[in-house]
This record gives structure tokens, C-alpha cells and sequence, in this order.
């Protein structure tokens, strides 16, 4: 029997029902995506999908569903849930894109009030499991009060979330820097561990009440602990240990499901044709297609952070000094003090370094704002991937075989960069000061190590190899990525209910 003929089963009541599962992200793109894509995959399967977010980036992720919503055997249903008032926080904002770092609490506080809309969802909707996102630590209690399981998604690698969230964390409410430098008891990996400089900012933010005055943010992760089960977004192949520590040391059964790269994204490098970009596409398209097989290096740094003046600086005159083509994205906020700002381009030009623009014009490629990062990637003129270490932008530029230079920003993305660097062997990371900052020659430095220099050899190598190994064992369709997910739905199934 398939798992598409498990998914819907004969009640008692002789009724035919499938299996509903409710999907509640995190407000923010990058938690956003993994669930849309696992709901792909759970729905491919038979199963009903219950997808709930705010209005905004419900209207966002339609388009993602436009192929499901008339197909036989296949239901998502896409839920609106309007955030409520809170004072200080901008009522055009839902989600992390257009907001500034210090008024991230308030977008927490208008999802923790989502908890009694929640409530009556699940009265009336009765799914058969719900999975949940971080920043809904209530979710467990609520749902268990109606006898509905509750799975935790994480959408961060293990190595991380292990690290920062193991529940040793939460046994010392008095910690120091030098507690978080080191790993915690039984940490399969000592190459893994925080800089200095990424320890400070988390004794505040993870381990004090920068983000709750009634609960540390490391309490309120381990709350999701409170669960049937966690799933993450992650492999054996790539993290195989830390999958085994986290699912040791939380006592929950940790479900690996898979990398969930996009459809489109399938570890192959086609060429692009105009046909399939649209007009505002084509300026950095053609750019691309006028240089050299992988000679461009890609840099980009995700839908959540920004780049202060001065790294802006140091990062494009060492993208300038290093003399080879690349492409570079640059956001700036939509939201400030001031107001919304639409002008992306004039802001992004404004912080750019005097004279940089003209100087490059035949070297680099400025895109302000949003950028189709998979486009970018796979195409045949990108040689290697510049990345803030996003734990999504990771799995995206591996699976593609591109080799990385790690500059990390902010949470997860220092361990990340330890990981692709000392484990996997697949990137190099640009050199920092004790304070965290870097200079313009570390960057030209990591850059022409990974795409020119002898030092790099191994790195392009092992790279490639990791590309070869998504493209013929974790990506076709017999493959491991789809093997993961018919393991989850194995256990999703026990969830069924009896109607």
C-alpha cells in the first residue's frame, strides 16, 4: 500500500477521511518557506494542509499553492489570522522583511496574541496534528486541552539548534560568555562552537529578557520541547550526529525532513533563457550570461538582516579589490523611524562607497532589494556563493555544488559557518576581528582562496561533491529526501482520529 492510500483510512463511522495536518509558521520568509515546501510534500502525499499566517503573507505564498487548489486528491486550505493592535509596532507590518531589529519583540507580542483566535481554529477545524514554529511556545498547551498532537518544525540545521537550545542551557539561569563559547555536555563537535564576539549578543537576546520580560527566550524555546515529536529541516548526510545529540539529549523522537529545496531546484545548473524572467529580470540576466562558466561569485545575505554602512564599505571594496566579477545584493529596511521607504535603489546607492558604482560597472552587478537567489545560484556564470550563512541559502548553495565564503551575521548563521567550514569542508570563512568585525582584505582574501587560488582546490572540490551527492542520492525522486518524508508521514499517521 502507498503512502498516499495510508494518508485516508475508513472511520467507524464508515466515513473516508485524510489526513489533516495545520501548518503555523513564524512570521518571518525564512520560516515561511520551509514550511510552504513540506506542505507541498505532505499534500502530494494525500494529505489535507491547514496553512495559517497573517493576511500579507498569506497573499505572498498563494501563488506557491496555484497548482494545488484544483487538483483531485490534493486540499490546502490557506487561513488569514490578522495580527492584533500592538502599540509601537507599524499596523502595515506582518512579518520581519520591513522591520528593524529592535522592534522584533513587538512583532512577538502581536503573535502571542494569535493564541485565542488559534484556540477556536483548532475547535473548529479539528486537525489531526498541528505543526508549529518557535515562536509559538503556547501551542503544545493549547492544542493538548483539545487532545490535538503537536509537532515543533525547526527550520535550522541541528548543529545549531543543539548548541544554543540543548536543555543543559536552560539548567543555569546565571550565564557568562565563556559558558556559551564552549559546547554543551556530549556536543558531538568541539569545531563547532561560538566566536566570542557572537557569544555576547545572545547573554541578552537567548539567556535574558531582551525579547520577554516574563520568560527568557532559551525557556521559551525549550517550552516547544513540550510536544509529540520535533521535525527539522535538516539530513543524515550533512548532520547526521547532531540530528542523534539533539534527539538524545531532548528525549523526543527528532524527525529529519530532508533539505526541502524548491521544485525547481534540483541540484541541476540549466542555462536561463529570457522566456523565463520577467522584464525586471533580464538587466542582471543578460549581465550574467556575458561572463565567463563560473567565474561570478554570488553574495547576498537573506531577507533578515541588514548591513551596517561600514560593512557595506569593507565588503564591496574587498569584493572591488579582489578583481573578479560578482553580483551582490543589498537591502536596506523598509521600515525606519521616518517612516516606509519604497525607494530601495536610491538607499542602497546612497551607502555604497564613493566613486563604487562607476568604478565596477564592468566588474560587478548591484541588485537592490529583493533578488531570485535559485535563479542566480544555478546559473552557469555563478562560480561560488558569498553567503551570511542563512541555514536555507546553505542548503541551496550546496545543493547546487557551489563552494562558499561564510560571512556571518547574526543567530544561527556563525555555527552554520563553522559547520560548512570545519566539518564539511565545502567553504572558507572570511577572517574577523576579536570584535567581529572584518576588514575589506579578509574579504578579497576568502574570495580569491574559494575561486582562483591553489589553497582553494580542496574546497571546490569537496563542494563539488556535495553537489553530486544532492543531485544522485538526496534530491531525485527515489531519493533520500523522499524517504524522509514518507518516515515522517508514518508517524503523522498515528495521529489519525476516529470520527
Amino acid at each position: 500500500m502507498s503512502i498516499m492510500e495510508l494518508s485516508s483510512w475508513s472511520s467507524d463511522s464508515g466515513k473516508t477521511r485524510q489526513l489533516h495536518v495545520m501548518m503555523f509558521p513564524w512570521l518571518a520568509h525564512g520560516h515561511i518557506s520551509p514550511f510552504v515546501e513540506l506542505s507541498k510534500r505532505l499534500a502530494h502525499k494525500g494529505i489535507n494542509i491547514s496553512f495559517l499566517s497573517t493576511p500579507q503573507n498569506i497573499a505572498k505564498i498563494r501563488p506557491s499553492f496555484a497548482d494545488y487548489q484544483n487538483t483531485p486528491g490534493i486540499n490546502v486550505q490557506l487561513l488569514e489570522l490578522p495580527l492584533p493592535f500592538v502599540k509601537g509596532l507599524p499596523p502595515v507590518i506582518e512579518s520581519t522583511a520591513d522591520l528593524p531589529t529592535h522592534l522584533m519583540p513587538l512583532l512577538l507580542e502581536a503573535v502571542n496574541g494569535l493564541e485565542k483566535p488559534f484556540e477556536r481554529l483548532l475547535h473548529e477545524l479539528s486537525p489531526d496534528c498541528v505543526l508549529f514554529d518557535f515562536a509559538q511556545d503556547w501551542a503544545p498547551s493549547v492544542a493538548s486541552k483539545l487532545g490535538i498532537p503537536t509537532i515543533f518544525f525547526i527550520i535550522y540545521g541541528a548543529a545549531y539548534f543543539s548548541y544554543d537550545f540543548s536543555p543543559s542551557r536552560g539548567e543555569d539561569k546565571q550565564f557568562r560568555v565563556e559558558d556559551l563559547i564552549i559546547p554543551p555536555p556530549g556536543y558531538p563537535s568541539s569545531a563547532v562552537s561560538l566566536r566570542l564576539s557572537e557569544a555576547f549578543p545572545r547573554i541578552n537576546a537567548f539567556y535574558g529578557n531582551d525579547y520577554r520580560q516574563d520568560m527568557r527566550i532559551i525557556d521559551h524555546v525549550l517550552r516547544c520541547y513540550d510536544g509529540q515529536a520535533i521535525a527539522i529541516k535538516s539530513c543524515y548526510e550533512l548532520e547526521g550526529k547532531f540530528i542523534e545529540y539533539f534527539e538524545k539529549v531532548t528525549g523526543k523522537q527528532v524527525f529529519s525532513v530532508g533539505p526541502l529545496l524548491p521544485d525547481d531546484l534540483n541540484g541541476h545548473r540549466p542555462g536561463l533563457t529570457y522566456k523565463d524572467l520577467s522584464e525586471s529580470d533580464t538587466h542582471w540576466s543578460r549581465w550574467l550570461e556575458k561572463q565567463a562558466p563560473s567565474s561570478v561569485v554570488f553574495a547576498s545575505f537573506g531577507s533578515e538582516y541588514f548591513l551596517s554602512k561600514e560593512q557595506i564599505r569593507e565588503l564591496t571594496l574587498g569584493l572591488e579589490e579582489s578583481q573578479l566579477p560578482f553580483v551582490l545584493v543589498l537591502r536596506v529596511p523598509s521600515y525606519s523611524e521616518e517612516g516606509i521607504h519604497e525607494d530601495q535603489q536610491r538607499q542602497v546607492s546612497a551607502s555604497l562607497p564613493e566613486g563604487f558604482e562607476s568604478r565596477i560597472q564592468n566588474k560587478g552587478f548591484i541588485i537592490s532589494g529583493w533578488a531570485p537567489q535559485k535563479e542566480i545560484l544555478s546559473h552557469p556564470s555563478t562560480g561560488a556563493f558569498l553567503t551570511h550563512c542563512g541555514w536555507s541559502s546553505l542548503m541551496e548553495g550546496m545543493g547546487l555544488g557551489l563552494p562558499l565564503i561564510a560571512l556571518p551575521m547574526q543567530l544561527d548563521q556563525g555555527l552554520n559557518a563553522r559547520l560548512i567550514a570545519e566539518e564539511l569542508k565545502v567553504g572558507v570563512e572570511v577572517g574577523r576581528a576579536i570584535d567581529g568585525s572584518f576588514s575589506r582584505d579578509e574579504v578579497c582574501k576568502a574570495v580569491r582562496m574559494v575561486m582562483v587560488e591553489d589553497d582553494g582546490r580542496e574546497v571546490r572540490s569537496k563542494a563539488k561533491q556535495m553537489g553530486d551527492l544532492f543531485r544522485t542520492s538526496i534530491l531525485p525522486t527515489n531519493g533520500s529526501q523522499s524517504r524522509y518524508i514518507d518516515k515522517f508521514i508514518i508517524h503523522l499517521l498515528s495521529f489519525k482520529k476516529k470520527i
